[in-house]
């Protein structure tokens, strides 16, 4: 990058820097040419009433800021501060070298709503600026508008006032205003008339999520600059196109090493020949973030494109996401729209597929006191219990199913029947109409609401008042964003092994809270020790962790009334399911499960429980 630092437009004592925003080519060249050149100014293209604004925001770099102000005409707006702007990177210089800096821009009373014309920056890094700018250009349309003519008056006459007091003067700025600033100073230029101000600006840390969205440019590359500003002396960051294929290579690895899964050499060569027909139809020469990950998403799966997305997102200097302060802007915040990708990260423990496993019986009731000794014997250092994910995949399931059926509850709860006259209301009550048939009348729904949104689910087998049929208490974290969080009390574990580190349990009740890492050990909690029994304290611990309205409760009694009651002081609702009302079958098998000594079972547990149905 940057090996073309030399090819610039001069202007009698004025060098001018044109870049494309977000693209850390830009930054590499201008670092150089500060650096080479020294010159005695530098001019940049950012408004000078956000001066103080913007200085505070670069001092924060290589974490990213953003400034947010209103403009005099009332309109909002924004300026992210990242380090692969080649405009910020040169007040950046600037400011830590000591020389004098330039804010030329007017912040007129509407912000100007442009992009940048030519979207590729390695074509332009590979020829040379001067060379595009006199080869290319004159082929593109010029950026028309008597507002944008004004900016660059403007600018013209504030570096032609830099230059009466400095030798050397550096300018900084759109890559589309150079050809008319060049011919703009070759003339001396009057300082237009234009209305500027901002109502109110603030600068705050940029959400670590904001990265994703592929406004700017890909973490990994601003990453790969960043670590190269510290020693600029050494060799200047690989091109755009090594860069890029590097990243390919180094996400690929990332997936494999976090889902232990081989990228098939297909899918490889799919992705690539994807990209280059994708960029070829659009007119394009290297992909952007947008780009790689839907590609990847084409070439195998979804699963794989979020392992992409993730490793190209990752930033060292990311801001802290639990800060209040910081900005998440999408593209409704910005000045111009992003693409949009949803990904759903599909998790290898989730068997969606039909599967055949192996049953491997433990036949030898000597080989059981065995296991049974091992796992009570096991190096607690070894030992690091965790579940059966396809019975987690089960019980979640299960949890989302009784959602559903508590809101079939509620809305025919809620729905109201009156007699057809002139409204036809929400359309005709076919079981009120059937319960006073002999009316010979038609009745319609007259107010049928919407249901709740549930956060919790809490499911009793057995009340076990005295502890003593499932004494073992346990709370745990879930695994990733597509499970709960969970406590329950159950059997003991190594009272049934069925396999080297497997024991079966069977629940007394548990409780799922969504969403996941959140819930502290609720048996430990002296914040529930007002509860007396243990499946009260599972329902008062589901009412409390639950970020929506709705908790569905499952069990044989209904909750007590105080339950129900400290719920609606928190604006929550308890949704009663009778257990009794529920598939046995289903009910039976939800009531067992399977804990695994270590992680490591995982890998051959299947071969000892049978395929789950």
């Amino acid at each position: 990058m940057g090996q073309r630092w030399s090819d610039l437009v001069t202007v009698d004592r004025v060098t001018l820097v044109g870049v494309l925003h977000y693209r850390v080519e830009f930054s590499v060249t201008v670092n150089t040419v500060i650096r080479e050149t020294r010159p005695d100014c530098i001019c940049v293209e950012l408004p000078n009433a956000l001066r103080k604004e913007i200085i505070s925001g670069l001092r924060q770099l290589p974490s990213h800021s953003v400034v947010l102000y209103q403009t005099a005409e009332k309109e909002n707006a924004v300026l992210v501060l990242e380090g692969s702007d080649g405009i910020q990177e040169a007040a950046r210089s600037a400011l830590e070298q000591g020389i004098p800096l330039w804010f030329v821009d007017p912040l007129s009373l509407r912000y100007p709503m442009f992009t940048d014309r030519f979207k590729d920056a390695y074509i332009i890094d590979k020829i040379g600026q001067k060379t595009f700018l006199n080869k290319v250009v004159p082929s593109l349309p010029r950026q028309a508008g008597s507002e944008n003519t004004q900016r660059e008056m403007f600018m013209a006459a504030r570096i032609q006032e830099a230059c009466r007091q400095y030798d050397k003067v550096l300018f900084v700025g759109g890559l589309a205003h150079i050809p008319g600033m060049a011919a703009l100073l070759e003339r001396p230029q009057a300082l237009p008339l234009m209305k500027t101000g901002v109502e109110a600006a603030v600068v705050a840390p940029i959400h670590p999520d904001f990265l994703k969205k592929g406004f700017t440019d890909i973490p990994r590359i601003t990453e790969t600059f960043e670590k190269w500003r510290k020693t600029p002396q050494d060799t200047p960051p690989l091109n755009r196109h090594e860069l890029i294929l590097e990243l390919m290579d180094a996400s690929t690895a990332y997936y494999e090493a976090q889902t232990r899964d081989k990228v098939p050499e297909y899918a490889r060569a799919t992705w690539a020949r994807f990209l280059r027909k994708w960029l070829k139809f659009e007119g394009r020469l290297l992909p952007d973030l947008y780009h790689l990950v839907s590609t990847a998403r084409s070439a195998l799966d979804e699963d794989f494109a979020y392992h992409v997305h993730e490793f190209l997102s990752e930033y060292s200097w990311a801001n802290d996401p639990h800060d209040p302060s910081a900005v998440i802007l999408d593209e409704d915040s910005l000045m111009f729209h992003g693409h949009k990708i949803l990904l759903h990260k599909k998790l290898r423990t989730f068997f969606r597929a039909p599967r055949k496993y192996r049953m491997k019986a433990v036949t030898s009731s000597k080989w059981k006191e065995h296991l049974k000794k091992k796992w009570e014997t096991a190096d607690p250092n070894e030992v690091d219990i965790c579940s059966y994910p396809p019975e987690d995949v089960e019980v979640e399931r299960w949890g989302l199913s009784l959602m559903k059926h508590a809101n079939h509850i509620l809305q025919a709860a809620q729905t109201e029947a009156e007699p057809f006259v002139a409204d036809f209301g929400n359309g005709p009550d076919i079981r009120e109409m059937l319960r006073r048939f002999y009316e010979s009348r038609i009745y319609v729904k007259k107010d049928e609401r919407g249901g709740l949104e549930f956060g919790s689910v809490v499911v009793i087998f057995d009340e076990d008042e005295g502890n003593t049929a499932y004494p073992f208490r346990m709370t745990w974290l879930g695994e990733h964003s597509q499970e709960s969080d969970m406590a329950f009390y159950s059997t003991l574990p190594g009272s049934q092994v069925v396999g080297p580190g497997i024991t079966r349990l069977e629940h007394g009740g548990f409780m799922m809270s969504y969403p996941p890492m959140r819930m502290f050990d609720i048996w430990a909690d002296p914040e529930f020790d007002f509860v007396r029994t243990r499946h009260e304290r599972l329902l008062v611990a589901g009412i409390v962790y639950s970020e929506k309205q709705g908790i569905v409760y499952v069990a044989r009694k209904a909750p007590a009334a105080r339950w129900k009651k400290l719920a609606k002081s928190m604006g929550k609702r308890v949704i009663y399911i009778p257990l009794g009302s529920l598939n046995p079958i289903h009910v039976k098998r939800m009531r067992t499960f399977h804990m695994l000594q270590n992680k490591g079972v995982r890998n051959y547990v299947h071969d000892y429980l049978k395929k789950l149905d």
